[in-house]
């Protein structure tokens, strides 16, 4: 079993969100918060680098930001050698709906099977964690009322950062390669978390988010939307 408390890993993105996450639990690892730091670190060599760092606007104007963010970080990291590099994409690539995100996120994972040879690619639905960024479950949860961007009829496969960390212990010590698709069963609409679960009154806006899953790659459902839904609800009131 490998050993995950060594100074041979490197993480990204460990300001916020899964990055975050994952550094409280893996004791040693390099932390990078920012692309700057990157910078300061001369390529060098390690057993695993797990790359969560990355922009996920959908806004034309931050297009640029997108590149620098997502594609050409993840260019900067196969720079360093490692044994394994595992890197969190999106299920939004298998979206019809045309959106600069996903597009970085897919030629950043076609970079990564053309330069390195073992790798754990994850195709994720919505993340839920005590250090996810703000955004449309922090304000369905507030204690104000809230007007949000999606639509009422949006639907979500909720996954919390505690199973997505479990799975990928699982595939490391089983020597796993590949893309794999997280996500969770049950997809719930935005209007029923609402009404189950609101603190605050909600106003809906216009945009249709529906979690769009292919079976071009193994799919792992990492337990039930609404159970991780409660689960991060109650993880948020420790």
């Amino acid at each position: 079993m490998f050993d995950f408390n060594t100074n041979k890993i490197l993480i990204t993105g460990t300001k916020s969100g899964l990055g975050k996450y994952l550094s409280t639990f893996i004791k040693g690892s390099t932390k990078i918060e920012t692309q700057n730091e990157l910078n300061l670190h001369k390529p060098g060599s390690f057993k695993i680098i797990i790359h969560c760092a990355g922009s996920n606007s959908h806004r034309f104007k931050d297009f640029i930001k997108l590149i620098k963010n997502n594609i050409i970080l993840t260019y900067k990291l196969l720079r360093f050698r490692s044994d394994l590099f595992v890197f969190f994409s999106t299920v939004d690539i298998s979206s019809s709906k045309f959106n600069f995100y996903s597009i970085t996120k897919y030629i950043s994972e076609r970079i990564i099977i053309f330069f390195h040879s073992n790798f754990l690619i994850y195709r994720c639905s919505a993340m839920l964690g005590i250090h996810m960024r703000n955004n449309h479950v922090n304000q369905i949860l507030s204690l104000k009322n809230e007007k949000l961007n999606l639509s009422q009829e949006s639907e979500f496969r909720y996954i919390t950062h505690q199973a997505i960390f479990e799975q990928i212990l699982e595939h490391i010590n089983l020597n796993k390669k590949g893309i794999f698709t997280l996500t969770s069963k049950n997809p719930k609409s935005l209007k029923f978390f609402c009404d189950h679960y609101a603190n605050n009154k909600i106003r809906f806006g216009e945009y249709l988010y529906k979690t769009k899953i292919s079976d071009v790659y193994p799919i792992i459902f990492l337990g039930d939307s609404e159970t991780n839904f409660k689960s991060y609800i109650d993880s948020s009131n420790e």
